[in-house]
């Protein structure tokens, strides 16, 4: 038996999860670093997810590898929609401000 670094209750060494406050006992197992957990934190903080991706253990190596990816692709992707919107708007501005047509 040992105990839960968090309320110092006692729990077994089998056990994933402290049956008192519910604390992961295996750090980089717990729900965030499933595949579900890393799809929501993607969508969410974007390619800062990546230590998450790399530090879970639930989640194998190629695994690892394809998210790095996506991810990578969908960063640059944002990033290039975001410098079209903004020359978008600067045509436009340019052509409020300066009347032509």
């Amino acid at each position: 038996m040992t105990e839960c670094p968090r309320c110092h209750c006692p729990v077994d060494e089998t056990d994933n999860f402290c049956r008192a406050c519910g604390r992961s006992l295996r750090p980089g197992t717990g729900f965030v670093f499933s595949h579900t957990g890393i799809i929501l934190l993607a969508l969410v903080l974007g390619p800062f997810v990546l230590p998450v991706v790399w530090t879970s253990k639930l989640i194998s190596t190629p695994a690892k590898w394809i998210y790095t990816l996506l991810l990578a692709l969908f960063s640059i992707y944002l990033v290039h929609a975001f410098y079209q919107a903004y020359l978008l708007v600067q045509d436009a501005a340019q052509l409020m401000l300066g009347g032509g047509f």
